[in-house]
């Protein structure tokens, strides 16, 4: 999923000519104005497709990693309303109106502290546990600076800001996935280990 949005993202910028990264918003990649404005719809609601499937596989992977049924389910929930919202990103181009439900999308910040939770006490996850709280913390900050906070948002970074956000949640999905399959693997490695008695 973090892969095919940074690679549709990249593909339309590189279609749409004089496309300025600091003060222009990555919806307007799909815009009617923009050159090539299917790329990014077409692709937004793919990546979306891909995330929605993802949530349920993220819930199973938290179970499987020893979490909190509920709290695994809630997590994975966020991450496909994440996908979701990208959905609606392609599917509502911009500047329409209804192009602002591309928000859910945000979902994404709950779902590290939903993960933390479910993970809380597996002492095999302990890194990730606390990396997805300080994760949380640090898309929080930036989404508050990339709103306004603190006046240190300028006309021509909006998009850097937009993109910075974008590129943490993102990352943060792609990390947790390889830990929590890489914790699968190691668990499965030490079951095929384990010496079964003779009778």
């Amino acid at each position: 999923m973090p892969l095919i949005m940074v690679a549709v993202v990249w593909i339309a910028q590189a279609l749409y000519p004089g496309f300025n990264m600091g003060s222009q918003y990555i919806s307007e990649l799909g815009a009617l104005k923009a050159p090539h404005p299917l790329v990014f719809n077409l692709g937004m609601m793919l990546v979306g497709v891909v995330g929605i499937l993802a949530g349920a596989g993220f819930t199973h992977a938290l179970e499987a990693a020893g979490g909190r049924r509920i709290v695994s389910a809630f997590a994975g929930l966020w991450v496909a309303i994440t996908g979701l919202g990208l959905v609606f990103a392609g599917l509502f181009h911009f500047p329409d109106d209804m192009h602002r439900t591309v928000g859910i999308a945000l979902a994404v910040q709950v779902a590290p502290i939903f993960s933390a939770w479910a993970l809380w006490g597996v002492v095999a996850h302990r890194r990730l546990i606390w990396l997805s709280l300080g994760w949380s913390v640090l898309m929080l900050l930036v989404f508050m600076l990339m709103a306004g906070a603190w006046d240190v948002r300028t006309g021509s970074d909006v998009g850097l800001w937009q993109r910075w956000h974008g590129f943490l949640g993102a990352l943060w999905i792609g990390i947790a996935c390889f830990a929590l399959e890489r914790g699968l693997e190691d668990s499965v490695l030490d079951e095929s280990e384990v010496e079964v008695p003779a009778h």
